[in-house]
């Protein structure tokens, strides 16, 4: 089984030492879609800022309901530790927002050593992502202000 275009795509934009670690995840969470003629993809990696606020913004200040709770620079995706992964059909025409697939992914991606936004109390089935080692036992806030630190001193967002 091969990732596909659009998996591969958003792959590509993760930290080069998260890439194997995503796509294997995602080629796992395809071979235990395919016999409930459901397909797995990786539909977003790394987020601009001004991409993140532009869905901060939604259920804020622009229509539709609220769909995260960080601004720009205060999401994983901004430090291409994250990604969103979606369920769709085998023949990829529809689309399952809600599935309880989801609940059954969370686990495996776990078992990778990625945090499931299913775990948390904004609820974001979708969302995987890495913690650095050395933010072991930090905060989240404090973790991403030392995100942000180390990508202004050019210090690699894992090292």
């Amino acid at each position: 089984m091969n990732l596909d275009e659009r998996s591969e795509r958003n792959l590509s934009t993760l930290h080069p030492d998260l890439y194997a670690r995503a796509a294997s995840f995602i080629l796992a969470a395809k071979k235990l879609a395919a016999p409930l003629n459901l397909d797995v993809k990786c539909i977003c990696g790394l987020r601009t800022w001004a991409e993140q606020d532009a869905l901060y913004s939604k259920g804020r200040t622009t229509s539709g309901p609220k769909i995260t709770n960080a601004a720009g620079g205060a999401s994983m995706h901004n430090y291409s530790l994250a990604l969103d992964i979606a369920v769709f059909s085998k023949d990829g025409k529809t689309y399952f927002g809600d599935h309880a697939f989801y609940r059954e992914l969370g686990p495996l991606g776990e078992s990778l050593g990625f945090e499931w936004g299913g775990r948390w109390k904004f609820n974001d089935e979708p969302h995987y992502q890495l913690r650095p080692k050395w933010a072991t036992g930090m905060t989240e806030r404090d973790m991403i202000a030392t995100l942000r630190s180390r990508v202004s001193k050019k210090i690699d967002v894992l090292a």
